[in-house]
């Protein structure tokens, strides 16, 4: 039993499909404008994904010129639903204008069996 918590456990921190890691792409992608790649690890179809990339291109630029980008951004707690289905990302992040948004939260679902950043309004 505790070879196998530890084989899990081994295999989850090599992983680069966790909530925390796709959570740390998008907030990095977020971080240099980079829509495309924001988009890819979201729950979206391709053209869902083409259309976001889009409407961040004519809107996300211009609020990135407006707050000076994301400074930073820091993960803070990740919690998992107990059916391993769902998970929430708690993060604080800070504009280059000084503003800051604490306790964020990226909602992400298991899809196909990768995590994905759940889009909603």
């Amino acid at each position: 039993m505790a070879i196998a918590i530890v084989a899990v456990a081994f295999a989850a921190c090599g992983s680069s499909n966790t909530p925390e890691t796709v959570a740390k792409k998008y907030m990095k992608s977020y971080q240099n404008s980079d829509w495309k790649t924001m988009a890819s690890v979201m729950d979206l179809n391709e053209q869902d994904q083409a259309e976001f990339v889009q409407l961040c291109e004519a809107k996300g630029d211009a609020m990135a010129k407006e707050t000076g980008g994301v400074k930073s951004y820091e993960i803070k707690e990740v919690k998992i639903a107990d059916d391993g289905n769902s998970a929430k990302v708690i993060y604080d992040l800070e504009y280059g204008n000084g503003r800051k948004d604490e306790n964020g939260k990226i909602n992400l679902v298991l899809i196909d069996g990768k995590w994905k950043v759940k889009f909603s309004f």
